[in-house]
């Protein structure tokens, strides 16, 4: 049985391996060539995300290719890490359904144990960023203990070690010293801690009643400003007063200067015309029974009086043996 033979012709009906070799190969290297560009570009450009920025005071380890997460989602890719000047410009991409605001941050942060990073975003704000970039105000990256040790060594060399052992003897002579004083107190810090453990719902609701006095407090501030403002109302013409007190007493002060004056000066014509006044006063002393009594009969007088001259104007008289009255009327004569 014959196999059948496949004839690969091209469009001018020319079998392939007719064909020159050479050229053949050229044409399979420039499509290798461009195929290869498409792949480069298709793993560069990224499609369906953005591209940011963000400035790091360093890496912190974070390398090219891990991943940025936004509210723990993997989000976008790490494209590029290079220097700015002092700082570390890090590119990155994140999907474009997602905005970043003007207050957007970014963090550094651990993904695993091994030593592998991610970028943390967290979208904030309104806007967009101002050109694509987070500044160096909105970043932070993680503990980092190597700078720690390395500060730490550098300061730990300028210790003075003779001086540290000898402070750390006189600390552990203090100690065996107070040994009998210590372990008490020790003990009484214990019983302290068992009283705030065991009391712990009384201190929280002695706190909620604090917070509720605190936001009586807050929602009464109006109040209590217009209260301060009335008190300084109330201060202010309290000193007012007081002005108009201090100038009365200075007055007064004026006054009773002038009164001294006065008296110096009118003393020896006071002092004769007091003795005399007083000569009066004992004679109307001594003769109070007499004025008495005359002002009683001057008033049972007064009294026949007005009794005679009431009835008119005339003077009504009563002469024993006369028949007819005797009287007087306006100057014209009696009868």
């Amino acid at each position: 049985m014959r196999t059948p033979s496949i004839n690969l012709r091209a469009a001018n009906g020319k079998v392939f391996g007719d064909r020159d070799p050479f050229r053949i190969g050229i044409a399979a290297f420039v499509a290798l060539g461009v195929l290869s560009v498409l792949v480069v570009v298709i793993s560069t450009v990224s499609i369906g995300t953005r591209s940011y920025s963000a400035q790091l005071p360093h890496t912190a380890g974070l390398r090219v290719g891990e991943s940025v997460q936004v509210a723990g989602v993997d989000s976008g890719q790490v494209r590029g890490i290079h220097l700015d000047g002092t700082r570390v410009l890090v590119d990155f991409t994140v999907d474009r359904s997602i905005r970043l605001g003007r207050d957007t941050t970014a963090a550094v942060k651990v993904s695993t144990l091994l030593g592998t990073h991610y970028l943390d975003i967290d979208p904030q704000g309104a806007g967009e960023l101002r050109d694509g970039l987070v500044p160096l105000s909105q970043t932070s990256v993680p503990f980092n203990l190597q700078d720690v040790i390395d500060k730490g060594t550098a300061a730990a060399d300028k210790l003075d070690s003779a001086l540290l052992g000898q402070a750390l003897s006189t600390v552990a002579d203090t100690l065996r010293a107070s040994g009998p004083e210590f372990l008490p107190a020790l003990e009484g810090v214990d019983r302290l801690s068992q009283v705030v453990a065991k009391r712990s719902d009384q201190f929280g609701r002695l706190l909620r009643s604090s917070r509720e006095v605190a936001d009586q407090l807050a929602a009464s501030s109006d109040d209590l400003i217009r209260l301060m403002r009335q008190t300084n109302l109330v201060v202010d013409e309290l000193l007012r007063r007081r002005e108009a007190i201090h100038r009365l007493l200075l007055d007064v002060r004026v006054l009773a200067s002038s009164v001294r004056g006065i008296i110096a000066d009118t003393k020896q014509d006071i002092g004769p015309a007091l003795d005399e006044f007083d000569k009066v006063l004992r004679i109307l002393k001594s003769k109070d029974d007499q004025l008495r009594g005359a002002l009683h009969k001057l008033a049972v007088a007064g009294r026949y009086l007005a009794n005679a001259a009431g009835n008119g104007p005339w003077i009504e008289l009563l002469i024993p043996g006369q028949s007819d009255d005797l009287y007087c009327n306006n100057g014209s004569g009696c009868r």
